[in-house]
């Protein structure tokens, strides 16, 4: 981090773990009672003494400013007391400590079906996402008052950035030039170059099975080969298509422009204008990834019925009885 040094920023060691600050929220949530989304958290420190180490990093730090982060910052405004907890540490932290928070937000939709993805993800036993919201995702993953409001109550409206999470395929590295920016700074050149996504997403096409396998209680290598095949028939699927375009929405606009150029010709007697209700429609992601699946299981049935039919029991039932007589 020796370009965040550069522009005045430390981005302390205390209480750091795989780059993550998580350990200061982790503190206040096991201290509120909270075991869910705990990741086996079992540190006893109590809140006060590790903010306190941090406060005093701030304090001996060469720099202006002292960056901490984690995403389980978010989850203060879900739990009052952890909340109220850490109003405490704040109101007693030493004079002259200023403290601002930055939160980047994707759209509600976008970020709950993100989260539900990365609860499959890590084989936690989920709900479908109707039933999920209802407690297996915790409020402040759709409800970004309840995520914020705490911080806004306890730092002030112009001490909390709220930004948008960008998302540029053209530069993946825009969401970081943002944050780099606030900080009163740039990205180097050397670091634009963002590499593997080390938390990749799983195809939200093979979500909903994989969820479904892990509430059986299915073996990892059992779901892991699963997963792995339908991700294969998805991507023969995909090899078919034979040209990228708008879909259906190409073909509505064709097939208006079909139509008017009908009520030009002399011989038609089409009433066009009834023919214009009942265009080609798209049907939904929702609708076009149920299909796949459905086709996926009706392969893996097809195969596994012809390995069925090409077995030889009869030759399997003849060895059976060969060793039920010799043991005999």
């Amino acid at each position: 981090m020796e370009f965040l040094s550069k522009a005045g920023v430390d981005y302390p060691d205390v209480w750091m773990h795989n780059s993550k600050h998580s350990a200061f929220a982790f503190s206040l949530l096991r201290a509120a009672g909270v075991g869910k989304l705990m990741y086996d958290y079992s540190d006893p420190t109590k809140p006060e003494k590790m903010w306190g180490d941090l406060f005093k990093a701030v304090l001996e730090s060469e720099q202006p400013n002292v960056l901490i982060s984690s995403e389980e910052f978010m989850r203060i405004g879900q739990f009052p007391r952890a909340r109220e907890a850490l109003q405490k540490i704040l109101e007693n932290r030493p004079e002259g400590i200023k403290v601002k928070a930055v939160a980047y937000l994707r759209e509600p939709g976008a970020h709950l079906h993100s989260w539900y993805n990365q609860l499959i993800k890590m084989r936690f036993r989920v709900a479908d996402i109707n039933r999920a919201v209802n407690g297996d995702i915790e409020e402040i993953h759709y409800n970004y008052e309840r995520a914020l409001g705490p911080w806004i109550e306890m730092l002030g409206a112009e001490n909390v950035s709220i930004r948008p999470y960008v998302k540029d395929p053209a530069n993946p590295a825009a969401l970081h030039e943002d944050f780099v920016e606030y900080l009163g700074t740039n990205l180097p050149p050397d670091l634009l170059k963002i590499e593997k996504d080390p938390n990749p997403r799983m195809d939200d096409r093979v979500v909903e099975l994989v969820r479904l396998m892990q509430n059986m209680e299915l073996g990892k290598n059992t779901i892991n080969a699963v997963r792995k095949q339908a991700l294969d028939y998805i991507d023969m699927q995909d090899r078919q298509i034979v040209r990228r375009g708008e879909g259906m929405t190409e073909a509505r606009v064709r097939a208006r422009q079909g139509l008017e150029w009908l009520e030009t010709q002399s011989g038609s007697h089409i009433n066009t204008e009834a023919f214009m209700q009942n265009l080609p429609q798209p049907a939904s992601q929702q609708q076009v990834d149920q299909d796949l699946m459905l086709g996926f299981v009706f392969s893996e049935f097809l195969h596994l019925r012809q390995r069925i039919n090409r077995s030889n029991f009869s030759a399997l039932e003849k060895r059976i009885e060969e060793l039920e007589q010799k043991l005999k």
